[in-house]
């Protein structure tokens, strides 16, 4: 369980969803074994005896444990694997011999579809939860969404959910095949056309003044190409090749691009604000809502930055809407 004091192993938990899991876990007194091909071969104690332990560490495989990482997963009463998905899915088979009668075992996997076969068929009877945290371990857990597939049912399960409520994350219920279409339309589509944007705007090399004169829409675009190609890409790519829906997603947003260019044509204005109305239609019913938000995000951008390089100038830019 969760809540008490059972201790918990996370494979992964250097890196950087498993290392936000492990300050949480540990911040709330938990005994937290870190099991990881990159951190030391074994340090810390298992601080069952200790308030806000540190964690300890042990180097290991988590698809093929042995020696200390072996004993870590059979005395844990939780384990989390926040590893790629691949090696999350390789991972059951081998912790299926090796896991309590009562363990959790959860993931934070980016397509829950593949990691839903591999519980029903490779872990046997032990409670199991997905979890997929909506945003970058960077920012606060508070007031943040993090979907949450149900593998098999348990108080685990339950004291699980309660403890990501506690720390002020707001879960989403949902399938393992309704997460995965969610990822692609939410992720996978949003960072194909963030780097899309990226690839285009290189090539079209347009002057230096340009990051001065852009408006608000296209700084808040050169912004989430900065977060998103500055990334892990592991994680990115993650998204993208494991996916099951990835693809039609990066389909769609092709055929969307040759859709804006068809109705672009100088005489072609009624086609334009057709496939506005047709774009605007995604955010039904809250389109509203989402105009209102874009306009507080316009409000609340630092003006363009001053000018740097050859060009530098007079002039500070464009904040147009």
């Amino acid at each position: 369980m969760v809540t008490g004091t059972g201790a918990v192993v996370i494979a992964g938990g250097a890196g950087a969803v498993g290392a936000m899991l492990t300050r949480a876990l540990c911040d709330d007194g938990r005994a937290v074994t870190i099991l990881d091909p990159a951190v030391p071969a074994a340090t810390g104690t298992d601080g069952a005896d200790r308030p806000d332990p540190a964690p300890r560490t042990v180097r290991g495989d988590i698809t093929a444990p042995t020696g200390a990482a072996a004993a870590a997963l059979r005395a844990a009463h939780t384990v989390v694997l926040a590893v790629p998905d691949t090696v999350a899915v390789r991972a059951v088979t081998a912790l299926d011999p090796l896991l309590r009668d009562d363990a959790l075992l959860v993931d934070t996997v980016s397509v829950k579809t593949a990691m839903a076969d591999a519980v029903a068929t490779g872990l046997r009877g032990r409670a199991a939860l997905g979890i997929n945290p909506m945003f970058a371990p960077t920012l606060p857990m508070r007031d943040r969404p993090v979907a949450t597939v149900t593998y098999r049912a348990g108080p685990a399960v339950d004291d699980l959910m309660a403890t990501l409520r506690r720390w002020g994350m707001l879960p989403v219920p949902v399938t393992a095949d309704e997460h995965d279409r969610i990822a692609a339309a939410t992720q996978a589509l949003t960072h194909a056309a963030v780097l899309a944007f990226g690839v285009a705007l290189t090539r079209l090399d347009p002057p230096a003044a340009a990051e001065r004169a852009a408006p608000p829409p296209h700084r808040l675009l050169r912004a989430l190409l900065a977060r998103v190609a500055s990334g892990t890409g592991e994680v990115y790519h993650d998204v993208q090749a494991a996916n099951p829906y990835a693809a039609a997603a990066r389909r769609a947003l092709r055929d969307a691009v040759d859709a804006v260019d068809a109705v672009s044509g100088p005489a072609d204005l009624d086609g334009f604000t057709a496939l506005q109305r047709s774009a605007r239609a995604a955010l039904d019913p809250d389109a509203e809502r989402y105009r209102r938000l874009c306009g507080r995000v316009f409000e609340d951008l630092p003006a363009a930055a001053p000018p740097t390089g050859p060009d530098a100038s007079n002039g500070g830019g464009d904040d147009r809407p």
